[in-house]
């Protein structure tokens, strides 16, 4: 593997792609292009990012991941994946960007903004392939990421054959490791060819990362606010609600608000025994997304629970261990009134991580989605290293996570994913098989089986 980290920064990158994936504008119908079917390595960023209107098709119908982008294009592109307005005045600024043309206020206020600088000549090559480690660069500053000069240890970290630790673009590459932007699928391995030209469908992976990390970044509580918010639940559940949006509440609660813009609410609460909890939530208009997670004190979250989004609302259902737990939910429309309901609800015994059952490898287990069960969970542990994979059927419908636990050692920047081989080390491992498409109401029927 090229990159090596502590576990615990991957897990945090991990989580920020698992557990807040992009929700940009109204969501729309799957895009369909006919050179970027549901196997592309890059479909799911594509699909997010034109239903977004970050990026667009050609007007053949086609996507063409695999042509370069140029330096021009692909400020656009993050212009309008931040929502970015730029300055009609911030023109003239290279002498090879032509006046009045399409990307010359994109360029012309990036410039101004410090988020490119142009070549010594003085010019920008607005035409010019944009190339990898560009790209990175590009994103950071005009995401505002903090990018920090590394030490001589970090910079070892960064193992490339082809990438000198003296070079320029080095901290940008081990940043967009550390905070989740890379690997992307078909950009691992022990070269990564910084001066490649960016393709498109590896320029909406990499935005569309980005994005999440923005999410994340914003929306995760240090683990000590975390805890202090969580000890002063009252037995009241009259929002103590800030600015951030984030309320401590008493479980069980129902409650009620609108949200500020796009922004997310956030609802804070403690649990002192193992509790089935059943979260409704609703908005007014558009979709919401929710998601629930533990707070551990190393603010790290090993368990986490994606929620089953139909129409206007949100479901989970969830067995939870005691604890400090973080309700986020968000909607795609600005300015929508909501609702949450959250309570206790009989489940069937296997609806989180403390009951899931034990998987077997080579023992195929056929199970059923039952109307309103959401999940179902499967736990296994590797003790030596091996090479595996967990396969299910009707991975169209459902949804396949696996789950890495704090007695894993991961390596690198990759993990493990449903239906794909992987070099399972040492550890705990669990799985949650979801719902995709399909409604709550249906009975979905499927085999699981790691092989």
């Amino acid at each position: 593997m090229a990159i090596l980290l502590p576990m615990r920064k991957f897990q945090s990158a991990l989580a920020a792609l698992a557990v807040f994936p992009l929700l940009a504008g109204t969501v729309l119908a799957a895009v369909s292009f006919p050179d970027v079917p549901v196997t592309h390595l890059h479909y799911k960023a594509i699909d997010e990012l034109v239903k977004a209107g970050v990026i667009n098709g050609n007007p053949d119908g086609t996507f063409q991941p695999e042509v370069s982008v140029n330096r021009a294009a692909f400020l656009k592109m993050i212009y309008k994946a931040q929502g970015k307005v730029p300055d009609s005045s911030s023109v003239r600024c290279f002498p090879d960007v032509v006046p009045g043309s399409w990307y010359e206020p994109f360029v012309c206020d990036a410039a101004a903004n410090k988020y490119v600088n142009g070549y010594p000549d003085g010019t920008f090559h607005p035409d010019q392939a944009v190339n990898r480690v560009e790209a990175l660069k590009m994103i950071m500053l005009a995401f505002g990421m903090q990018v920090d000069e590394i030490d001589a240890e970090e910079k070892d970290v960064v193992k490339f054959v082809d990438v000198s630790t003296a070079a320029w673009y080095t901290k940008y590459l081990y940043t967009a490791y550390v905070k989740g932007i890379l690997p992307i699928p078909g950009q691992e391995g022990s070269r990564f060819y910084p001066e490649n030209p960016l393709l498109r469908g590896e320029a909406a992976a990499y935005i569309y990362n980005a994005l999440n990390v923005e999410l994340y970044e914003s929306r995760q509580p240090s683990s000590s606010s975390a805890a202090a918010s969580s000890r002063s639940s009252t037995a009241t559940n009259a929002a103590s609600s800030s600015d951030s949006g984030i309320r401590t509440v008493v479980f069980p609660f129902d409650t009620s608000g609108k949200f500020i813009g796009k922004n997310p609410s956030t609802y804070l609460f403690t649990l002192s025994e193992p509790t089935t909890a059943y979260t409704a939530v609703t908005t007014s208009t558009g979709r919401v997304s929710c998601r629930l997670y533990l707070i551990q004190d190393t603010g790290f979250s090993d368990e986490y629970f994606l929620g089953h989004e139909e129409g206007t609302s949100c479901y989970l259902q969830t067995t939870l261990n005691p604890g400090s737990y973080q309700l986020q939910i968000q909607p795609t429309v600005a300015d929508a009134t909501f609702t949450v309901s959250s309570g206790v609800k009989q489940g069937d015994g296997n609806d989180g991580f403390r009951d899931a059952k034990p998987l077997g490898k080579q023992v195929a287990i056929t199970a059923t989605l039952d109307p309103d069960d959401l999940d179902d969970w499967y736990t296994f542990t590797v003790t030596a290293q091996a090479k595996m994979t967990v396969d299910i059927t009707n991975a169209l419908e459902l949804n396949c996570i696996v789950y890495s636990m704090k007695d894993v050692d991961l390596f690198g920047f990759t993990g493990p994913e449903c239906g794909q081989s992987y070099s399972y080390p040492t550890g705990t491992y669990y799985v949650a098989v979801s719902r995709s498409i399909a409604s709550r109401k249906s009975k979905k029927t499927y085999t699981i089986q790691l092989r």
